[in-house]
């Protein structure tokens, strides 16, 4: 029964006619059992086979026909659900580069500004520096030229008071020799300031200073002077503003006709080799020091000719003085500061690397 089954659906399947079937049965009723039976085995395989590529055939359409209708649906909203999650990630990744630029984009403004406020600032100090720095020049100068009338207006009086004695020496003509003698006369007192170097005397101890007394010391002369003449202040104070004016020919004449202090004290008790210094004239302190004059002095606030030429920052200079190898290159002020504190403090670097190469702290 299951045999005849099996045959019936194959014959369904494959499309064969049930009928001519039977028909052949039927005429081929007068063989032999043995030879139907093999008849229908043979048959049977036949249909097996038939069956079996059917069966791949029907297969490989059905997977065909799957593959058509529901793979590229399914794949598409794949596809598309892939594309909005990327799409997704890259708007939340752009919103968060944005964010981010905006932040590093604020900083740097800030940073700019806050550069540009820093140099408006500096400028503003420099500026300051500079002005106060004028303020003082312009004030050392209406010291110098103040100084400076108040001894021509001393030589003015002393003129007179020797005009006076000799109108008194000339009208009493019966004055002993003694009285007439001149040096007994006593010039006036001086002007005293606080640039100048006068020392009191007096020939009797016991006896009270006064004016009439007071004299002023015998300055070091240059070697054209006359060893028994007093150099004049008012020619050191010459030789002092032709140093500070670096007029070297000027200078030369000065010392040259003699009775004159090559280290005469002026403002803030500097030298004229120290204004040539301060001022960067090299070829005016060469010239000074090569006449004698000492660069071991010190100014009111004790700065030395090296400290000056370093708050200058004339490099030549300070060559000219470091190649003495006199000057004590780590000496400090009054404020302790050294040579290389001025040049530093004063932004001249090229000289604080001149200093610091001879062995400048």
């Amino acid at each position: 029964m299951q045999v005849s089954t099996v045959i019936l659906f194959s014959l369904l399947l494959c499309g064969v006619n049930v009928g001519a079937v039977l028909g052949r049965e039927t005429l081929a009723s007068g063989t032999t059992l043995a030879e139907r039976v093999g008849q229908t085995e043979t048959e049977i395989s036949q249909l097996r086979l038939t069956m079996l590529e059917n069966f791949e055939e029907l297969e490989l359409k059905l997977k065909e026909e799957l593959t058509r209708k529901f793979v590229p649906p399914l794949i598409k909203s794949l596809v598309q659900q892939a594309m909005a999650d990327i799409l997704e990630e890259e708007f939340i990744g752009d919103i968060i580069s944005g964010h981010v630029l905006d932040e590093v984009q604020s900083l740097k403004a800030n940073v700019q500004n806050a550069k540009t406020q820093l140099k408006a600032l500096e400028q503003q100090l420099k500026q300051v520096q500079q002005e106060r720095d004028n303020y003082r020049d312009s004030l050392r100068k209406l010291l110098g030229r103040l100084t400076k009338d108040i001894r021509a207006l001393q030589l003015q009086l002393n003129q007179t008071a020797a005009d006076l004695c000799d109108v008194r020496t000339t009208a009493q003509p019966r004055t002993t020799a003694a009285s007439t003698d001149p040096s007994s006369i006593v010039p006036p007192v001086p002007l005293s300031t606080q640039d100048s170097d006068l020392h009191v005397s007096s020939t009797d101890t016991s006896e009270d200073l006064t004016p009439s007394k007071t004299v002023p010391p015998a300055p070091v002369t240059t070697q054209h002077s006359d060893a028994h003449a007093t150099p004049s202040p008012a020619t050191g104070r010459d030789l002092y503003d032709a140093s500070e004016d670096g007029d070297l020919e000027r200078v030369k004449r000065i010392l040259a006709a003699g009775h004159v202090d090559i280290n005469y004290r002026g403002d803030y008790r500097r030298t004229p080799a120290m204004m040539a210094a301060v001022y960067g004239h090299r070829d005016v302190v060469e010239f000074l020091v090569g006449k004698g004059a000492d660069v071991l002095l010190v100014d009111r606030d004790g700065d030395n000719i090296l400290h000056l030429a370093c708050a200058g920052g004339d490099l030549e200079t300070v060559k000219v003085i470091v190649s003495l190898n006199v000057v004590d290159i780590n000496a400090r002020d009054k404020g302790g500061r050294t040579a290389a504190d001025w040049a530093r403090v004063r932004e001249h670097h090229r000289v604080v690397d001149l200093l610091v190469s001879h062995g400048a702290h």
